[in-house]
């Protein structure tokens, strides 16, 4: 039996949420999810289970452990825990790189919106940027990237290359992302923690993490058209040096 309608036994409540009876039961163990509504012997569950345990799943995926859940849970009231945990997944989402795009092999092309040259599909996959999706599918992992890349492949920059250069952004950028989250942890999550996480606060965390993605984003932009610009004029100056014919240079 699993219940009627919004009611559902721990074999219901397990299938609606796509987990195991027995990692429900570890979650009500834990007191990550609040007991069911006890009728003679048998528990039952309703819509706030469910989403309490879409919540935690949604948590873990982003790396929270089921020890911080507990600590996020048990901050506050029974009433005001979905409300936390909430705020501090939402944290998170200004972050949300876009999701990966899955279609048909022979619909690459139309949605990349370029002809490439042959191979570069082939060499794609080998980068780990697109991976199979089952026969005759394919599962694009990074679409901005890979468009982007695809942009550059158009214009004639050999594949490889744009390939390599994108491996090389991800190490880099991974730095300037460490110097922002530092900033983050230091001035605003440590004194939070330090506070002792109140629920109040989680909210002022939420705003700021949601204000540092458009500051980043535009200091990174700056930074690199300045240094682009300085980088060009020395390019310009070794090229106006190529372009003098080496009899007038004598």
């Amino acid at each position: 039996m699993t219940g009627t309608g919004d009611e559902l036994t721990i074999d219901g409540l397990a299938a609606r949420s796509g987990m195991t009876v027995r990692n429900v039961r570890a979650h009500l163990s834990r007191g990550l999810l609040p007991p069911g509504d006890l009728r003679g012997r048998t528990a039952y569950y309703g819509p706030s289970h469910v989403a309490r345990l879409e919540l935690i799943s949604g948590l873990q995926r982003r790396g929270f452990s089921l020890a911080a859940i507990g600590v996020l849970i048990n901050q506050s009231s029974s009433g005001g825990a979905e409300e936390a945990l909430r705020l501090y997944r939402g944290m998170l989402a200004p972050w949300q790189p876009e999701d990966p795009v899955e279609m048909a092999e022979a619909e690459f092309p139309d949605w990349l919106g370029v002809t490439l040259p042959d191979g570069t599909l082939e060499a794609l996959r080998g980068s780990g940027m697109i991976e199979e999706a089952g026969p005759g599918r394919l599962r694009v992992i990074n679409p901005a990237m890979v468009r982007a890349g695809a942009q550059a492949v158009a214009i004639g920059i050999p594949a490889d290359a744009i390939i390599e250069v994108g491996v090389s952004l991800e190490e880099r950028t991974r730095g300037i992302a460490e110097m922002f989250v530092a900033l983050f942890k230091d001035h605003l999550w440590n004194p939070h923690v330090a506070a002792g996480l109140p629920r109040e606060g989680a909210v002022d965390v939420r705003t700021a993490v949601e204000a540092l993605q458009p500051v980043a984003t535009q200091a990174l932009l700056g930074a690199f058209r300045s240094t682009m610009q300085q980088t060009m004029d020395t390019f310009i100056a070794e090229l106006s040096e190529d372009l003098v014919p080496r009899e007038r240079k004598k």
